[in-house]
């Protein structure tokens, strides 16, 4: 993440000690040497696991301000459903807490939900330490991590990603019960004379249903 570069007026730097962050991800190695770093540099820094996720989501930030680093992906939780950190950034954000996304994988319409959700920036697990551990002052000291520009760039990035999918779902949502079953088989790599045997039905009838499918996807092709 590049530097602000607009011209801010820094907010008086608020003590280290006093100022909470949680640590949500659900990589031990790199959950443990951050937590170390930020005590070293002060700050009252601690882990949180998957087990304790609900316990955080329901108790108000302690203090005026606290940061959550918070993974995209943190695995499964009790119930073996996936749980995503983009999901969770409204939900802390009204308890009171700033979330800093930071994650191993750059998923961009994940992070653009995030930051449309009130996240204050994102950071990839790449990133150098001193990177990370600067950004972490910036926020707690009540700097900005990004610019504006750049979080208008998320927001206008989720929201062309959001619209991309709702069109999708209406283009799905004419297809007949049949026709979504033929298209499943066809993303698995079967073919029509398949598709034929396994409903048992004419070839006729499987080539009918696929320029069906193909005509309300509004694409022009199988691989398309």
């Amino acid at each position: 993440m590049r530097e602000v570069s607009e011209s801010v007026v820094a907010a008086p730097a608020r003590p280290a000690a006093s100022y909470p962050i949680l640590i949500i991800d659900d990589h031990e190695l790199f959950s443990t040497s951050l937590r170390m770093a930020l005590r070293s540099q002060g700050f009252a820094a601690r882990q949180v696991s998957l087990s304790r996720l609900a316990q955080v989501l329901t108790t108000r930030c302690p203090a005026p301000a606290g940061l959550v680093v918070l993974d995209l992906d943190l695995g499964k939780d009790a119930d073996g459903n996936w749980v995503n950190g983009a999901d969770l950034v409204g939900r802390l954000r009204s308890l009171g807490w700033q979330v800093l996304i930071v994650s191993g994988s750059v998923d961009q319409p994940a992070v653009g939900v995030a930051i449309a959700a009130g996240a204050i920036g994102s950071l990839t697990k790449s990133s150098s330490f001193e990177n990370l551990l600067e950004t972490v002052d910036r926020a707690a000291s009540g700097r900005p991590v990004m610019t504006e520009r750049e979080r208008q760039g998320w927001v206008q990035r989720h929201r062309r990603h959001l619209a991309q999918h709702q069109e999708l779902a209406r283009r799905l949502s004419r297809l007949s019960v049949r026709e979504r079953e033929v298209l499943a088989l066809l993303a698995e790599g079967h073919r029509a004379v398949a598709i034929a045997e396994r409903f048992v039905v004419s070839l006729t009838t499987v080539r009918t249903q696929i320029r069906s499918v193909l005509g309300k996807l509004e694409v022009t092709s199988q691989l398309e």
